[in-house]
């Protein structure tokens, strides 16, 4: 994140908030056009996760995505970084972040597509 967000150069998975009469998947697809200016395809849908900040309550959708087309180009965040599986824990991320990576369905899912695809081009 941006110095000046709610939760300054924290790490976070990209997205965002839903608009009225929107699906998840159009959501999180808008969302990272807007904030990394590419296109995604979503493979698989993840465990949702609630949290509360004390002085806001979010619940994470996350999903599985590929690039799809464009280079990603930083118009929302600070930086952006590729980190393999095993170094996930070791990342400064965001406190509802942290929850959806330790989420032991997620776990599951992301050894499973990164064992299943580690060597997928796509």
């Amino acid at each position: 994140r941006n110095s000046g967000s709610d939760h300054p150069l924290k790490w976070e998975f990209p997205g965002g908030k839903l608009i009225p009469g929107e699906t998840v998947e159009e959501c999180v697809a808008r969302e990272i056009w807007e904030e990394l200016a590419i296109e995604i395809e979503i493979l698989e849908s993840m465990v949702s996760v609630n949290h509360d900040y004390g002085f806001r309550q979010i619940k994470l959708i996350p999903f599985l995505c590929i690039i799809k087309s464009g280079e990603i180009k930083l118009n929302e965040h600070h930086d952006f970084d590729w980190v393999i599986f095993e170094d996930l824990e070791k990342i400064d991320f965001a406190e509802a972040d942290q929850k959806l990576i330790q989420h032991p369905g997620n776990k599951g899912i992301l050894k499973k597509y990164l064992w299943k695809n580690m060597n997928d081009t796509r």
